[in-house]
């Protein structure tokens, strides 16, 4: 095991040697890892510029700095691969980990330490992990989580009421428990919001909808559908094929629900089937949820830290619509949705509020061993996932609206939840062994940010490279076996 994980090591130094770092040289890089060779202002914080028609990260001292993280470099679900393979030594796996993706190019932290949602069991460590940052200048993000994660709620908990004076509160506690450790820390990128938001938006709707009369949360939106219809019901009624005596029934006789669809409605395929007339009202009340929900946590960091970029929400990319991103969008400074999709453009989104751009939590596949489990962005092997990785980030790196990519994967396999979906989303194996050709590739792409990135692709130039990344993704795609196949 000791032997393996050498060599992954080695693997990656030996790819710097060879050349393939040359615009990741530590000459030519600052302490937090800015490119000296585009220079943006010296703030002594992380901003963002536009400089040559691109946008770039700028580190403290004033260089260019584009952005490459894991999502999950550390993970309280790695507490397997830490019992089988460093004898329980947490402390040994963080230092490893986190080593591991420093040799292989990844030079930040967008999502933190680790995210809540990642760390149920409190595994990770997050303030020594903190503390290998800080030794190394190693650029991170710090969450001011104001929602939940599906993964984090516990039999008969609910989403909270975002609109009961109580959960503004709850995020002013916490901002005022967060921002005033790190406002003056340079080495902070700036604050997101965490991986809760918005997940499955029908349910946010039917969630507060279904509230007892009088919560604040169902007052609000009957009160915005209200003023929609001009509290005219048999207008309401024809939209919805129902029989409101009144539009006040909406406040205590009716629980509005929307159907599934609508939470994916910013699929076109799925968009041309749902009601237009619907469509606009649930558009108006994700929008109005999301700017109470951006304010509040805008305000609360505000209060305390003007030192520090705010990303918001990491978020699905069908979450919101290109309307609801120009509404939240003077509360955060860049906006963060979650993959890069073939069929829904987040570069739209990203033109429509004139901001850059993270891909939040973007993809490079999974590998599903015989072919069962969930098979979510499941290709064949991780060779393939190599490739995928390569040519989602050489498409990033030539966009010259993103400024970084924090892909959703770990170093090690992962057990708990993840185990039992069958899903390896590791650089190494829980025997230990590393995957040396993914690795590779990974490392070689990374330490050439700077080389592909200060020269970003015409539209003719992106057209080609997103043909070609979906063209890998369909081709390497893996399909579940069925039971009488061998």
């Amino acid at each position: 095991m000791i032997k393996n994980l050498c060599k992954f090591g080695l693997a990656a130094a030996l790819l710097v040697s060879q050349g393939t770092a040359v615009f990741g040289d530590q000459h030519q890089l600052d302490k937090y890892g800015g490119w000296k060779e585009i220079r943006g202002t010296e703030t002594g914080f992380f901003h963002f510029e536009k400089i040559d028609d691109r946008y770039w990260f700028i580190t403290p001292e004033g260089n260019a700095f584009f952005a490459v993280a894991l999502s999950h470099m550390l993970s309280g679900e790695s507490d397997l691969a830490c019992e089988k393979l460093f004898d329980g030594d947490r402390y040994a796996w963080h230092k490893a980990a986190y080593q591991h993706a420093k040799d292989m190019g990844f030079n930040c932290a967008l999502g933190s330490a680790t995210s809540p949602e990642r760390n149920l069991n409190g595994f990770v460590d997050v303030e020594f992990a903190e503390s290998m940052f800080r030794e190394d200048n190693f650029p991170y993000a710090v969450g001011v989580i104001l929602l939940k994660h599906p993964w984090e709620f516990v039999d008969g908990e609910t989403l909270p009421d975002i609109y009961e004076p109580s959960y503004k509160a709850l995020i002013e506690s916490r901002a005022a428990a967060v921002c005033p450790k790190y406002k003056d820390d340079p080495l902070v990128m700036g604050y997101y919001y965490g991986f809760g938001a918005f997940n499955h938006s029908d349910a946010w709707v039917g969630h507060h909808m279904s509230m007892p009369p009088g919560s604040a949360g169902r007052e609000a939106i009957s009160d915005l559908l209200i003023k929609r219809y001009d509290n005219d019901v048999n207008a309401f009624n024809k939209v919805y094929g129902l029989s409101l005596k009144s539009m006040a029934d909406l406040k205590d006789k009716h629980e509005l629900t929307y159907e599934k669809a609508f939470d994916r409605r910013n699929y076109p395929a799925i968009r041309k089937t749902l009601d237009p007339r619907m469509l606009a009202d649930f558009e108006a009340i994700i929008s109005d949820m999301c700017i109470r929900l951006y304010k509040i946590g805008h305000d609360a960091i505000r209060k305390y830290d003007n030192n520090h970029l705010i990303f918001g929400s990491f978020i699905k990319e069908w979450a919101l619509s290109e309307d609801s991103w120009k509404e939240v969008a003077k509360y955060v400074d860049l906006i963060s949705p979650q993959h890069y999709n073939e069929h829904i453009s987040i570069n739209d989104f990203g033109d429509a509020v004139n901001m850059p751009i993270i891909a939040s939590d973007d993809y490079f596949g999974f590998h599903f061993p015989g072919g069962t489990g969930t098979m979510h962005a499941a290709l064949v092997s991780h060779d393939a996932r190599g490739e995928v990785y390569r040519a989602s980030m050489y498409r990033h790196l030539k966009d010259r609206q993103m400024i970084g990519v924090t892909y959703c994967a770990c170093m090690y396999d992962q057990g708990g939840n993840t185990l039992e979906k069958n899903l390896q989303n590791g650089f190494i194996g829980l025997d230990g062994k590393p995957r040396t050709s993914l690795i590779e590739a990974v490392t070689r792409i990374n330490h050439e940010i700077y080389k592909h990135a200060c020269k970003p692709g015409d539209a003719e130039e992106m057209k080609k490279l997103h043909d070609d990344l979906w063209g890998k993704w369909k081709a390497y795609a893996a399909k579940r076996k069925r039971p009488n196949q061998h």
